[in-house]
């Protein structure tokens, strides 16, 4: 209870801070990681659309969280009817250019340095101003993720964990250049959609921040 609590504090944020707004998310990556988040954000009502390198990774994606919401149902923990909606609330796209509107991007691709500054150059040249761009990487160096991009204020980590529809730790990481609207923004997302956030610095395991209290605050 006492943890719970104690990584849910933000160092020095104003309780009244304006937040960024999250009424629709992108996934990009829609591997075991990716359709899981997505199916997270669905669940909780928030609209996604979904993309992958090839059309062929993209509908396997669709197929296994088709599969993992048909369990459900088998078990009997979701009836079919919430299934529908939540499975309505998850549509395919076939690239950048149809994320371009969203409120925030989640990128979940393979951890590969290279990979992950590809897409969010291009993350860069689609999104719409104020858009949030999130990274679940697990332990690449965000600040270096953030320089492919002209707005590295709004980039942070939003780091789930597998099977992200049911773990419950949302590690929201601090880059050198993120915002505090935009932390703020990402430990609500978390709440959101029913997890823990809990804050962490860009350091080897996302734990304690490298960087001084005073550049945190």
């Amino acid at each position: 209870f006492f943890a719970e609590r104690e990584i849910a504090r933000l160092p020095g944020l104003p309780k009244d801070i304006e937040t960024p707004e999250i009424k629709s998310m992108a996934v990009v990556g829609a591997g075991t990681m990716g359709g899981g988040i997505a199916m997270s954000y669905a669940d909780a009502g928030i609209p996604v659309k979904l993309m992958d390198a090839t059309p062929e990774a993209l509908e396997n994606g669709m197929e296994r969280i088709r599969a993992n919401y048909a369990k459900s149902v088998a078990r009997g923990s979701l009836t079919q009817d919430e299934m529908d909606e939540r499975l309505a609330r998850i549509v395919p796209i076939p690239g950048y250019d149809d994320i371009g509107n969203c409120d925030a991007v989640t990128e979940a691709a393979f951890e590969r340095m290279p990979v992950k500054k590809e897409i969010f150059t291009e993350l860069d040249r689609v999104m719409k101003p104020g858009a949030l761009l999130f990274t679940n990487t697990s332990a690449l160096d965000i600040d270096e993720i953030a320089s492919a991009t002209e707005r590295p204020e709004v980039v942070a980590g939003t780091h789930s964990f597998v099977p992200a529809n049911v773990m419950k730790l949302f590690e929201v990481v601090k880059a050198e250049k993120t915002s505090r609207e935009t932390l703020a923004a990402a430990m609500k997302l978390g709440r959101e959609i029913g997890k823990i956030s809990g804050f962490a610095g860009n350091c080897d395991g996302f734990g304690q921040c490298k960087h001084t209290c005073a550049s945190c605050s």
